[in-house]
């Protein structure tokens, strides 16, 4: 591991000072890191892009393919559109429970904040002008949950002028799987001299990989078994969507650009295996899996001019629906031991009142996610000494969730839900309501030395109520197969789910800052040092017992020094950061059954993160680009996580979800051969091992791993030919391991797993 992290650093910071005699030069970047656009090289934040040059060449399609090639960037997922992103080192674990804490990273869908708990909004990333990411606490101008960084999704919109158009389509085999294609086509429509139209549309299938076996479990009081159904590639995804974006440039000063995206995104079965225990790409589920979700966003954005100012206004609302269904027979298999250890012959019974039911379950999900979000900023002239950005800021997101565990074999009069199946129903409102002023000040020293000076003045206010309870949440027992209350043997219990209503509130306001001194060498050499402070709001505690205060914000504070360089006469380009975070009172899920049998959310301590972010890019010649990028993270605690005396985390552990080490390495060659333009690609990228949890008596480590995408092609007239291997080396990485803890039926192997080696082609064309 030394020996590899001093290859990784030297070979970053080793710059060739040799002349080539070829003289190719590499594209401007413009990017919107400031809330303006800007070239990459005059920007003074560690920002790493995805162009849509670049997302069409590495077959990009959806979340899991692009944020494999942002190496600033670490995640963990379960699902498509389920997932956790994090940056610098920031990361707790366990924030992905519904009623937890906001993430660490703030997501943008063009203007629009879309961050949520757990839930990635997996636009299919079609027609796309950029993906960034922004390194580093982003509070000032981007607000609460970007406290280690921004992760910005920006669509292309219409232009002026011209017709344009264009269609893909292909077709793909993922190994030890089923068949999947993608039919995917854009318009750019010029309505008017001063009026254009785009639309986008697709339509994805990817065919499923896991194989669902038979397998037998016996629950250990009553006796009963369940038996898994087996079942070939059942995890299969289908999703279909388009966007619609109308420019109107009102007159020389004012544009209005009205938009709506829409997408539905189908996904069955599981995207976990167990090697160990079951074998390769084998999982055991004993019902029904499904996530069906679909969300719309409509959005408006004005921009124009108030003398020399620029002010733009961005309003959007986003609506997003899903219903799910997941088999929770491991949690049945773990209650019948413990009730059977209290007395109990069997935790659920049929109709008759004396026969045990057989305690299989599974939860039943309907929820609803909603925000609006309006901002409105202004600004003066770039070419000005003196000069700022001012805004305000609002938004409100509601999110809904019904979800029932559901026992089909128990009486349903011992139901929650009178008539149905249900033994524990957790039925909840969060609302978060966060407003803002923000600003940012810079000012020419001299020609070359700038400072700048941001603050972000915030409020916010969360509230969640609703009520959670299930059949044996009042003290009692069951006589004859009748839940008498306060009867017989006894077992421990929180208050009535009809008597004890949630309903908890958490405010608080606050200011953050930015300090960044810039100092330009040359016209290709700039170097930067910044200071930055970065928010997550504070939240309620669902905990149905008293006593158990909310939680309030997280702060990370950023120390940085920075670079942009271009070399070889703009052949090569080489930026990084080298930094070090500190991570104060961070937020911190644990479940601990002798408090509350809900998770609880506390302000745990502090840690610090110290690490480096690179970028390299090189033309070589003029038929050959290369890229080179990677980040190193040393994430430790400074203090020990201790709960009710036993100490969860000592100080010097290294956070959860952290790879020490990321990088990704590109290599595109093209060149004509008489009227076809052909190409080859290589595109390669490391993750690190790294901790499942912050825990250390419950986390496992999740391997290293390595993914080669592949893919050549020509491109004659209009007309494009693609084929591709996703995953060549048919690599197993594993994205999120499964802590056994309560499910007896599955081991601590189970871990969320990328799709298998694909092969495909596609073929397009453009007008």
């Amino acid at each position: 591991m030394q020996q590899r992290r001093r290859q990784l650093l030297a070979g970053a910071l080793l710059l060739p000072t040799y002349a080539i005699n070829a003289a190719p030069v590499l594209e401007e970047v413009i990017v919107s890191a400031q809330k303006r656009d800007a070239n990459l090289q005059d920007t003074a934040v560690s920002v790493q892009v995805l162009g849509g040059e670049a997302l069409s060449d590495l077959n990009v399609k959806g979340f899991d393919d692009y944020i494999q090639f942002l190496p600033t960037v670490s995640f963990d997922t379960t699902r498509p559109g389920v997932a956790q992103v994090y940056m610098r080192g920031i990361s707790s674990g366990g924030d992905g429970n519904h009623s937890a804490s906001m993430p660490s990273v703030g997501v943008y869908l063009d203007e629009q904040p879309i961050t949520t708990i757990n839930e990635v909004l997996d636009l299919h990333a079609y027609d796309i002008a950029r993906i960034e990411t922004l390194a580093g606490p982003q509070g000032t101008l981007f607000g609460a949950s970007s406290q280690s960084g921004t992760l910005r999704i920006i669509t292309n919109k219409p232009v002026m002028g011209e017709f344009e158009a264009g269609y893909d389509v292909s077709g793909n085999k993922v190994e030890h799987g089923d068949e999947g294609y993608t039919l995917e086509g854009f318009v750019n429509i010029p309505l008017a001299d001063n009026t254009a139209l785009r639309l986008v549309g697709w339509h994805d299938k990817a065919g499923g990989y896991i194989d669902n076996v038979e397998r037998t479990v016996t629950f250990a009081a009553s006796g009963l078994t369940a038996t898994s159904k087996a079942e070939e590639n059942f995890n299969d995804v289908t999703t279909s969507g388009m966007r619609a974006l109308l420019k109107v440039d009102l007159n020389d000063r004012w544009t209005v650009t009205p938009g709506i995206t829409y997408q539905e995104m189908k996904s069955n079965g599981v995207f976990s295996h167990d090697p160990d225990e079951l074998g390769d790409l084998n999982t055991q589920e004993y019902f029904d899996t499904f996530y069906d979700e679909e969300w719309y966003q409509a959005s408006l954005t004005v921009e124009g001019k108030v003398g020399n100012l620029d002010l733009v206004y961005a309003g959007a609302y986003l609506d997003r629906d899903r219903i799910s269904e997941y088999d929770y027979t491991g949690y049945a298999e773990y209650l019948e031991d413990v009730y059977a250890y209290y007395g109990y012959d069997c935790l659920y019974y049929q109709a008759d009142g004396t026969t045990c039911a057989n305690p299989s379950q599974y939860v039943d999900g309907d929820e609803n996610f909603n925000r609006t979000s309006h901002e409105l900023r202004i600004q003066s002239s770039q070419d000005e000494r003196l000069r700022f950005i001012a805004g305000i800021f609002y938004q409100e997101q509601e999110h809904e969730f019904d979800l029932q565990w559901v026992v089909p074999d128990m009486n349903s009069a011992d139901s929650v839900i009178p008539g149905g199946k249900t033994t524990w129903q957790t039925h909840q409102v969060r609302n978060d309501q966060d407003q803002a002023i923000f600003g940012e000040v810079s000012f020419d020293i001299t020609e070359d030395i700038t400072a700048l000076v941001g603050a972000r003045y915030y409020e916010y206010d969360n509230k969640l109520y609703g009520f959670n309870g299930f059949i044996g949440h009042c003290t009692g027992d069951y006589i004859n197969g009748q839940f008498v209350e306060g009867a017989g043997a006894n077992v421990p219990q929180y208050p009535c789910f009809d008597t004890k209503i949630l309903d908890g509130k958490q405010s608080n306001e606050d200011s953050i800052w930015k300090g960044n001194l810039t100092y330009n060498i040359s016209d290709d050499l700039m170097i930067y040092i910044t200071y930055s402070e970065g928010y997550r709001a504070g939240g309620v505690n669902r905990a149905r017992v008293d006593g158990i205060p909310g939680y309030e914000e997280d702060f990370t504070k950023n120390y940085e020094f920075g670079w942009k360089t271009s070399w070889l006469e703009k052949r090569l380009r080489f930026n990084g950061a080298i930094y070090q975070v500190q991570w104060d009172d961070f937020q911190y899920s644990i479940l601990d059954f002798d408090v509350s049998n809900l998770t609880i959310i506390y302000n745990a301590g502090q840690a610090t993160v110290n690490g480096l972010e690179f970028d390299i890019d090189f033309a070589a010649t003029d038929e050959l680009i290369l890229k080179f990028s990677g980040s190193y993270n040393d994430a430790e605690l400074d203090d020990d996580i201790i709960n009710d005396g036993e100490v969860l985390a000592p100080s010097g552990t290294q956070m959860p979800f952290v790879p020490e080490i990321q990088y990704t390495a590109i290599a595109r060659y093209a060149t004509d051969v008489g009227e076809f333009n052909v190409y080859g690609q290589a595109a390669f990228s490391y993750t690190d091992d790294s901790w499942s949890e912050l825990d250390v008596s419950v986390r496992s480590k999740q391997s290293s791993y390595e993914v080669l995408n592949l893919a050549a092609g020509f491109t004659i007239n209009n007309t494009s030919v693609d084929f591709f291997i996703d995953n060549a080396t048919d690599e197993r990485a594993e994205l999120n391991k499964v802590y056994a803890g309560y499910d007896a039926s599955i081991d601590e192997g189970v871990t969320s797993v990328n799709r298998p080696r694909t092969i495909g082609v596609r073929f397009g064309q453009r007008f």
